[in-house]
């Protein structure tokens, strides 16, 4: 590996201190003076008609100082990014059709909490209730009308590779509705600068909102100012709108500041979610364990309107075969509208319901076959050079063998189960893309006179150490330490775009601006210094705040001296840079948006479990969970092992616990008390293995670590489960109701799907 003075060290990131000591200030923890309490009339019904809302005795209401509805809105009334060309957006506010319980009705503003509530409370409303769709095989039913896309590729010839197999495991699997489950709830505040901007300070994912909200307020773009906090968790939820139109929409009219925290019930019934998929596989193998082709049929449930159900199917598609190499393919995915919650982007974006699948495929077939389950995969392993069944090439290094070959090492020899009890262990290898095509970031980067400098990103930190990344880079570039760069995150009006804090993609995409940024003011540096220390810039060396001469290392002066040498000779100390990411080519674009199918480039890894079921009650312990990766190059090793322990306990939630519960369109699942989210207690033993090779598209070789964990974790566990009890689980979450009954199934003889 390169030997680098900062990149690739366990630096502490400058907000761990006041992250620990509570002084880091989020979303609701700034209230300009004569705020107004902001908050929301959200429909009592999941779908119907809006016949009529009379907001008089609201108005009435002590302390309430307005009510607001959609006839108030001056512009567009519309949520950025909702809408398709053939399905309708989320309204800000309803105008008509109420299409799932979080559509909100009105917005109030009131002078303390308890006139809000008064206020929200008499608000009266008349709506036509009608019978919604629940299910995604109801819209299968009324495809014409609720269906928002429909993917579909193939690779080779995958009839006849399914006339020549040996085995053919067919088998339908499901996951569920899943919550976010943030810590910090979507809160903010806004209020109108002395020049009449008006600004909004909320905890996103995205500060590009502000242009919605000036399309909402009809306002020019540069009249609204969007303010990112540091973020308490988002995962996917935080890069779609939640507080900010309603606080935007209120201070507009009133002319006042404004608060909101969106309460848990709220968050939980008005919030995006994670898809649920139905997901049937069918997979052909030679005797020798060569996977011949993979049929899939993906179908996801949108919720009530679209957002961006159409690119994550999309990406699903994609990586439906997982991370091997499949001559013969044909995979469809699409998406139905319902009048569930809104499902949308939420840590790993539908690669870890795939991998769920197609991994106990891989077990089915090892099985089938009498075949060890990691020699078939080791003979399947996609390598550098492979093709994913889209034809896109992996351009590097997977490093897939040495992750299989750490985890088994790792979790070891299975141990002995107590009496009632059985141990069992699971291995799933997944991929997980980051980065997308056609993608663009900007940043800057500016060196005061003392050498200082100053790193300028719209990226939102959502607790994954985005703003301390791009500190390294711009400190590594520019030979500083790191307490000499300052980061300026998250502010529409002052820091170049860098688009949304997802898909793993900052430090693919920020990064390379920052770092691109950096490299051209420090050519600026290193002619100063060579000018002070009469020697040629090829010879001139930076770090730790100096400059040196490479063949003389006495010869020494600060950047400090360095950047006023380079000021006085002309030279500018200020780098405003871009960076775009190409597309990919494809035999036919128009089945990929444009070109969007796919990502930048992949993550892959492997992880293990080992559980232990009690087979009286169907109880499931997780003893120990191993994640291992080839993260390319870890900028920070400690802050990547922080999002291998983070993604893989997320994911294990997913695998035993989680899911939000409806009824007929309602949320049953209202706090944390009935949507669990795991505990320490609930993980057992960890171990992170971090494999580099040095190949990634990001900065220095990095590849994307932020959701590939997460998405190994759910298989593992799955398959460790079934090794313990001799069945198989075919959904998610893998309740002790269902593994009691799996087991009941296997002691009569039953098979599964």
């Amino acid at each position: 590996m390169p030997s680098e003075l900062i990149v690739g060290k366990s630096n502490v990131r400058y907000d761990a201190i006041p992250k620990s000591d509570g002084s880091m200030p989020y979303g609701e923890d700034y209230i300009p003076d004569g705020a107004l309490h902001c908050g929301v009339l959200f429909t009592p019904v999941p779908h119907g008609k809006l016949k009529s809302i009379d907001t008089r005795a609201a108005k009435r209401v002590p302390g309430v100082a307005a009510v607001l509805t959609a006839k108030d809105i001056p512009g567009k009334n519309f949520r950025f990014g909702s809408d398709t060309a053939t399905h309708p957006g989320q309204p800000i506010l309803v105008e008509d059709m109420i299409e799932f319980t979080g559509d909100a009705l009105a917005v109030v503003g009131a002078e303390s909490r308890e006139a809000l509530e008064a206020g929200i409370a008499a608000i009266k409303v008349e709506i036509e209730a009608r019978g919604g769709v629940w299910t995604t095989r109801h819209g299968e039913k009324t495809a014409g009308e609720r269906r928002v896309c429909d993917f579909e590729v193939t690779r080779g010839d995958a009839p006849a590779a399914f006339a020549a197999a040996d085995v053919i495991i067919e088998r339908t699997y499901e996951t569920q509705l899943a919550e976010h489950a943030f810590i910090e709830p979507a809160s903010g505040t806004s209020w109108l600068e002395e020049d009449g901007v008006l600004t909004i300070r909320v905890g996103t994912q995205l500060i590009e909102y502000y242009r919605a909200m000036a399309m909402m307020l009809g306002l020019p773009q540069s009249r609204v100012r969007h303010l990112g906090t540091y973020v308490g968790g988002g995962f996917g939820a935080k890069g779609v709108l939640t507080v900010e139109p309603y606080l935007a929409l209120l201070t507009h009219i009133t002319r006042r500041p404004a608060q909101m925290v969106l309460g848990r019930e709220e968050g939980i019934r008005s919030t995006v979610k994670k898809h649920p998929f139905k997901m049937h596989y069918r997979t052909a193998a030679s005797k020798d364990g060569k996977i011949l082709a993979v049929e899939a049929e993906v179908i996801g449930d949108a919720g009530a309107y679209p957002y961006k159900t159409n690119l994550f199917l999309l990406g699903g598609m994609c990586i439906a075969t997982g991370p091997y190499e499949v001559a013969n393919a044909a995979i469809r995915c699409h998406g139905y509208l319902t009048n569930n919650p809104v499902t949308n982007a939420m840590r790993g974006v539908g690669s870890n319901q795939l991998c769920f699948a197609y991994e106990n495929q891989m077990n089915l077939v090892a099985e089938a076959l009498g075949m060890d389950p990691f020699e078939i995969r080791r003979r399947n392993f996609l390598q550098k050079g492979g093709k994913l069944v889209t034809g896109q090439k992996i351009e590097f290094e997977t490093g897939l063998d040495s992750c299989l070959e750490g985890a088994i090492k790792a979790l070891g020899p299975k141990r002995k189960a107590a009496p009632g009890k059985r141990i069992g262990q699971g291995f799933a290898a997944n991929i997980t893309g980051y980065g997308r095509p056609h993608d663009s970031a900007e940043a800057a980067v500016h060196v005061e006179m003392d050498g200082s400098a100053v790193v300028r990103v719209s990226a939102p930190d959502i607790g994954a150490g985005q703003g301390a990344t791009l500190q390294t880079l711009a400190a590594e570039s520019l030979g500083l330490r790191l307490d000499q760069v300052s980061t300026r995150l998250s502010d529409s009006a002052a820091t170049p775009l860098s688009g949304i804090t997802a898909g793993s993609r900052q430090t693919l995409m920020a990064g390379h601006a920052v770092k691109l940024a950096a490299d051209e003011v420090r050519k600026s540096l290193v002619t100063g210094a060579a000018s002070l220390l009469e020697a040629a810039e090829s010879d001139i060396r930076m770090g730790g705040g100096e400059a040196w001469v490479a063949s003389s290392p006495d010869r020494r002066v600060a950047l400090g001296q360095a950047a006023g040498k380079a000021k006085a000779m002309g030279e500018s100390l200020h780098c405003t840079h871009g960076y775009n990411m190409p597309g990919h080519e494809y035999e036919n674009p128009e089945r990929y948006m444009g070109g969007l199918g796919g990502w930048a480039d992949y993550t892959f890894g492997v992880h293990a479990t080992e559980v232990e079921v009690d087979i009286g009650t169907g109880e499931v312990n997780i003893l120990k969970h191993v994640a291992a990766h080839d993260v390319g190059r870890a900028l920070n090793p400690q802050s990547v092992e922080g999002q291998f322990e983070g993604g893989a306990v997320m994911g294990i939630g997913y695998a035993l616990h989680e899911e939000i519960t409806m009824t007929e369109g309602a949320c049953r699942s209202q706090s944390f008390h009935e949507y669990l989210i795991p505990t320490s207690s609930d993980v057992g033993d960890f171990e992170s293995i971090i494999l580099e090779c040095g190949e990634g598209a990001g900065p220095y070789g990095a590849r994307g670590v932020g959701e590939p964990p997460c998405n190994n974790a759910p298989a593992a566990v799955a398959l460790a489960v079934n090794d313990a009890i001799g069945g198989v689980v075919y959904e998610l979450p893998i309740t002790p109701e269902r593994v009691w009954r799996t087991i009941q199934e296997k002691g009569n003889g039953k098979t599964g799907r």
